[in-house]
């Protein structure tokens, strides 16, 4: 779990997943949380489907790296986002993340807090040294969420911006 100013993010279990997946308000219950406006749609469906939950199944991957943490206003007591990291540190101690506010709570400053949050526990893991991201060439509200966080451009390609935040950069 990782605490931020305003939220809890949660890693979620393999049950907690399969919750998340269903429509209704089933995973609010199971934490004691108000219903809210969660809602799980493509491309973050299909990712789930077939990569995070097979990736949970399989003792050999660390679930932290592969499943979904939600975002829970602790006032409110809400869902508000989902992020993820998209696998273990890679050779090069590169860790890529993806992340996503539902509609009804954009515009709060939620996704800066939690990409904060992700970029400091990930920060204190061991073999992580590189924080890369993508976002659409044309969506600057996640472009500017990277560059409060410390994130630099390095490229774009097809449609895409690449972020990249060196954790050496970071202090504790």
């Amino acid at each position: 779990m990782i605490e931020t100013p305003r939220l809890t993010l949660l890693p979620l279990s393999l049950e907690q997943l399969r919750l998340h997946l269903e429509n209704g308000n089933r995973l609010e219950t199971s934490l004691g949380l108000q219903p809210g406006h969660r809602e799980v749609v493509e491309p973050l469906l299909s990712i789930i489907n077939y990569f995070t939950v097979p990736r949970l199944k399989d003792p050999q991957f660390d679930p932290l790296y592969h499943t979904v943490w939600i975002a829970i206003d602790r006032q409110t007591r809400q869902i508000v986002a989902d992020a993820k990291f998209k696998g273990e540190p890679d050779e090069t101690g590169t860790v890529e993340i993806g992340y996503g506010t539902y509609p009804a709570f954009q515009q709060r400053g939620y996704m800066s807090e939690i990409v904060g949050g992700l970029v400091n526990w990930v920060s204190r893991q061991p073999d992580v040294r590189r924080v890369m991201a993508d976002t659409d060439v044309d969506n600057l509200a996640s472009q500017r969420v990277l560059q409060k966080n410390g994130f630099l451009f390095v490229e774009e390609t097809e449609g895409l911006i690449w972020w990249e935040l060196d954790l050496s950069r970071i202090t504790h």
